[in-house]
């Protein structure tokens, strides 16, 4: 799978990523609400995408700037079995806010695992204080379903239907 934006590159993350992925995941900023991962728990997670690559067909991916290959971030869908339900995420590193890079990817995302894949909805699931994320949402017509609680923490988890395409 490679998914190309006007400006954007997503593919399967790989070890191959592991230094920015990590670097990613230990920025304060970044991580105020995810989940920090030191180099072996960024490493770990890097191992768990590429299986559940091989076993759903969708997984983390690697965005990337198309023009300069300089790794951005990561978006993508992932499965959450506790919930029977698939998850659209995003994270960029800092230097990407605010360029529109979190909804032109997770846009991409959405299209294409709506197209690929048969999912009845998706959701975003947010930490009620991540303003910058829920703008994302909102852009993408996700709105709010229900509160829940995810790895421990409280969220919002907005959802959009395939049955409405103009949402997104």
């Amino acid at each position: 799978m490679q998914l190309m934006t006007q400006r954007l590159l997503l593919r399967p993350i790989e070890l191959t990523d592991l230094d920015e992925f990590a670097a990613l995941h230990v920025d304060p900023e970044v991580t105020r609400f995810i989940r920090p991962l030191d180099r072996a728990a960024a490493e770990a997670r890097i191992q768990l995408a590429e299986r559940e690559w091989q076993d759903r067909g969708y997984g983390l991916a690697a965005v990337l700037d198309r023009q300069s290959g300089e790794f951005l971030g990561r978006a993508g869908l992932k499965y959450w079995p506790e919930f029977d339900e698939t998850e659209l995420g995003w994270a960029l590193r800092r230097s990407a806010w605010g360029n529109g890079y979190a909804t032109e990817a997770a846009r991409a995302c959405v299209e294409w695992g709506f197209a690929e894949f048969d999912m009845p909805y998706l959701t975003a699931m947010i930490s009620p204080e991540n303003v910058r994320s829920v703008r994302v949402a909102e852009r993408l017509g996700l709105a709010p379903m229900r509160e829940d609680v995810l790895l421990g923490e409280p969220v919002v988890v907005y959802g959009v239907r395939r049955s409405d395409p103009s949402n997104y």
